[in-house]
């Protein structure tokens, strides 16, 4: 079967909910207001407390309480509010993929470090709308619990990490494409716009897409996403051509910033996504 093959398959069992496909109707609609997106999250209540809960963590870091949706949706803006309402669909979409298979809690860490690695480099090459990246980087694995679904038994070797053959091509060997594919196609059902589309499908391909630093960031942050999260089975110079980024202007010390930089935002990412994976919080 090819990527789209098993996207298709599980079409029907991992939706968006309707909530978060009437919020992402308002936000597209360029005459919306945000007390119209306000009143569409408070009759989630899931969502709401969610929202409240990422509009006070430590990564806006409000002067004060932020006690109400329609106030938490002025302060982080449509943007922020797109991202977190698509991010908790897929989150709540998949709730009940195979654990025995994937450990959600991983998976999800590593797509929150490629998200925010990318933001933070997006912000240092002075990408303004980093909507796109932000959200590319946290959705470009969800290919993976697609195939945990349909054929557990390759999924858990592919979750198996060895040195000398890097993730992406174990995926090639085993299923005929890599998750990214996959990840695409089904982001294409959900009828997510292109221009998150295109850098997942040119993840391990950014030299066929060198006019775009979405695409090349795209690929940067998740390369360093799988060396925070496995950086015992690998180094920085098996994920990463270092060369990539000096059409960038990045340095080295600005992907360590970055790698430092999720590392110590994931968590209240991770506990928005998932509520059960962090006592703590």
């Amino acid at each position: 079967m090819k990527a789209a093959d098993y996207a298709r398959q599980v079409g029907d069992v991992f939706v968006l909910p309707d909530t978060c496909l009437k919020i992402k109707q308002v936000i597209d609609n360029k005459i919306s207001n945000l007390d119209e997106i306000a009143e569409l999250i408070v009759l989630d209540p899931a969502l709401a407390s969610r929202l409240l809960k990422l509009a006070n963590s430590a990564l806006y870091n409000f002067p004060h309480q932020i006690d109400s949706v329609s106030k938490a949706v002025l302060l982080l803006g449509e943007t922020q509010v797109y991202n977190m309402v698509v991010a908790y669909g897929a989150a709540d979409a998949f709730a009940k993929a195979p654990t025995d298979v994937v450990d959600l809690e991983r998976f999800w860490e590593s797509s929150i470090h490629a998200a925010l690695i990318g933001k933070y480099l997006g912000q240092i090459i002075g990408i303004k709308q980093s909507e796109p990246l932000y959200l590319s980087g946290l959705l470009h694995n969800i290919g993976e619990l697609v195939v945990a679904e349909i054929n557990p038994e390759v999924a858990r070797h592919c979750n198996q990490y060895h040195h000398g053959i890097l993730p992406w091509q174990q995926q090639q060997q085993l299923l005929g494409f890599s998750y990214n594919e996959c990840s695409a196609a089904l982001l294409s059902l959900w009828l997510l716009p292109n221009n998150l589309l295109e850098p997942i499908r040119f993840l391990h391909q950014p030299q066929l897409h060198q006019d775009s630093r979405i695409v090349q960031l795209l690929h940067i942050s998740s390369r360093l996403a799988l060396l925070n999260s496995a950086s015992e089975v690998f180094t920085l110079n098996e994920l990463l051509d270092l060369h990539l980024l000096e059409p960038l202007s990045l340095t080295r010390a600005d992907i360590e910033e970055a790698r430092a930089f999720a590392s110590l935002e994931a968590l209240s990412i991770l506990s928005m996504l998932n509520p059960k994976s962090s006592m703590i919080l």
